[in-house]
């Protein structure tokens, strides 16, 4: 029989200085109530204290979700990749409450699987020349976590056949923290109703294999029998302990703006119809002219993948409009494929999706090369291509997928305002999160674009492909550092 205890009762298996592994993506798969009772037990007692937290996705609508952990002393150490949509967590590590480590997404969601399968770690290549280079930060963002760890002890370098790889290292998970649509009399638990498919089964597999504890979160408990053998996302010879929401609506939304399933996880539709309801989502027309820009550089055919802000607003409406919608593969990090991306704190998930396949496998297929086209937004750019998104005035947000997702794709697109009045290229970024010399090593084509023109990067620097014959063109080209065999006219194009 399924052994069920109270939120509070979960909180109290916990004890100091655990490492908690928790599976989420934005409000998606979030055991928000057993979260709840772990801050409201830290606050009344004091304990549990000084974990580790280990999270592949970022996990908050910038106050549920991983949130509750931003208590000074419930956390000694946090292992993530992003906390863009957690602020009170962001100004911890900033203000070294809480040693901060920043990994990439897709390696830490690998890495759990390495957990469970005995391994030492993954080796990759993703990362090499960015701040999780161990040459560089070894992934650690504030000076706790310098003080504390050596710039090996999370990810080393190793050679192999004469080549540089990254090895991301593993280490014991004592508690992991999933959720289920459904659970039966017998533990089996699926997420059939769940938006996304994450990592429940490896963070599962990983505790248990480290001799700790698995703790799931259920919308519902069934008779044995009533979820399908296929359906079974956790087997129950994993799961010790179940914890029954007591308000689905406030625990345990399939997504932030979303209180059911039904709402949110549909059927797949017709291209027409999918064209139409991606127009009932209109971004700013002046962000709809760079989607439409970078949706230029789509051929029909390609594997996409869009990132969160200007990409996931825009390029699916751009590529609607132009009527190349229905002959490309959307996608997102999470493992959706198809349908309306959502942006937001509901970032992960798509309306009328036509395929969702499991979080480590979706970076499998990013980090194998599998995408034609990455686009992505910009923090900061110079005029080597070097990109900075995950620190932006002194703020800490993480890289999410963002280095994982452009280490394998073949060509990549950075999507940016170029009228704002914060300049984004400058001499020198603030933190180094892709290399644009690396991917031109790589063969990798960089390009971006803004309402006003697009650039390619090459070894000499960035050239102009197009550009809107406009004063206003030629004025932000005008503070683009471009190529030195390049000269910009007035009208907005280039010559050499």
């Amino acid at each position: 029989m399924t052994n069920v205890i109270t939120p509070a009762e979960a909180a109290g298996l916990i004890t100091d200085r655990s490492t908690v592994a928790l599976d989420g993506f934005t409000m998606m798969g979030v055991a928000d109530e057993v979260y709840a009772a772990i801050q409201a037990r830290f606050l009344e007692a004091g304990s549990p204290r000084d974990l580790t937290l280990v999270h592949p996705a970022g996990q908050s609508n910038r106050s549920a979700g991983m949130e509750r952990f931003a208590e000074p002393g419930l956390l000694r150490r946090i292992i993530g990749s992003h906390w863009g949509l957690a602020p009170r967590m962001g100004t911890l590590i900033n203000d070294d409450g809480v040693e901060g480590v920043c990994l990439p997404q897709g390696q830490l969601s690998h890495l759990i699987r390495s957990v469970a399968g005995g391994r030492p770690g993954n080796l990759s290549r993703v990362g090499i020349g960015t701040f999780v280079d161990p040459r560089i930060e070894g992934g650690r963002v504030n000076a706790l976590a310098r003080e504390n760890s050596a710039a090996n002890e999370f990810v080393d370098v190793v050679s192999l056949d004469e080549h540089e790889y990254l090895l991301y290292k593993t280490f014991p998970i004592d508690v992991a923290i999933f959720r289920a649509s459904r659970v039966d009399q017998s533990g089996n638990a699926s997420q059939d109703g769940e938006p996304a498919g994450l990592d429940a089964l490896a963070l599962a597999q990983a505790a248990r294999n480290s001799g700790g504890i698995v703790i799931c979160q259920t919308r519902e408990i069934v008779p044995d029998g009533q979820i399908s053998a296929r359906d079974v996302t956790v087997p129950g010879n994993l799961v010790d302990y179940v914890v029954s929401a007591s308000d689905a609506t406030q625990f345990h939304r399939p997504s932030d703006g979303y209180a059911t399933a039904e709402d949110l996880v549909q059927g797949v539709i017709s291209d027409e119809a999918l064209a139409l309801a991606l127009e009932s989502f209109p971004p700013h027309p002046d962000r709809l002219a760079i989607g439409r820009r970078g949706a230029r550089l789509v051929e029909p055919g390609d594997v996409i993948n869009v990132g969160t802000g200007i990409p996931g607003d825009t390029v699916g409406i751009a590529l609607a409009q132009s009527g190349l919608l229905s002959s490309v593969h959307m996608s997102i990090e999470s493992g959706v494929y198809g349908g309306v991306p959502l942006g937001g704190t509901d970032f992960g998930a798509a309306l009328h999706p036509s395929a969702i396949i499991g979080h480590a496998a979706q970076f499998d297929f990013y980090n194998g090369g599998g995408v034609d086209i990455a686009f992505m937004g910009v923090g900061q750019v110079d005029a080597v291509g070097n990109v900075n998104v995950s620190k932006l005035g002194g703020r800490l947000i993480g890289c999410g997928g963002f280095i994982d997702i452009l280490s394998g794709a073949r060509r990549i697109c950075f999507l940016m305002s170029g009228r704002g009045r914060h300049a984004k290229f400058v001499d020198e970024i603030e933190h180094l999160t892709f290399s644009g010399p690396t991917a031109l090593d790589a063969g990798q084509q960089v390009y971006l674009a803004t309402e006003d023109f697009t650039l390619q990067l090459t070894t000499d620097g960035w050239i102009v492909l197009d550009a809107d014959e406009s004063a206003e063109a030629a004025a932000t080209l005008a503070r683009v550092p471009l190529a030195s065999s390049q000269r910009v006219a007035t009208t907005g194009k280039a010559s050499t």
